[in-house]
């Protein structure tokens, strides 16, 4: 079960909002690999990447596009655990930890920033 998602998520409303405006998505042929998003107030509101694709340097070119992309000077971030050490290598700092229940589960985020 993936606790980020609710299981009662609209999967075609959630679909149109991560591929509206300001969103960056890599292909491996017709195959999704990855995708990220920017609002316009510069939060990283999402960045994924396949498991398969991890550490082949996906992440950082979406990451590159969206933050070339930025408009603010500013880019907040709310970071996994386990994306904490990509962020902090870009340059991203940690400004709180936080704690966020999903589905019954307790999860650690932070929320980190990089001035442009």
């Amino acid at each position: 079960m993936d606790v980020w998602a609710s299981r009662n998520t609209d999967h075609i409303e959630w679909g149109k909002a991560r591929l509206g405006q300001g969103t960056i998505v890599a292909c491996e042929g017709k195959k999704i690999v990855g995708f990220g998003k920017m609002t316009p107030t510069g939060l990283l509101d999402m960045l994924y990447v396949h498991k398969d694709y991890i550490k082949k340097g996906v992440g950082t070119l979406i990451c590159d596009e969206l933050e070339k992309q930025c408009e603010t000077s500013e880019i907040t971030v709310y970071a996994s655990i386990t994306a904490k050490p990509f962020f902090e290598k870009r340059g991203y700092k940690v400004i709180k930890e936080n704690e966020v229940e999903r589905e019954g589960v307790a999860l650690i985020n932070f929320l980190m920033t990089k001035h442009l």
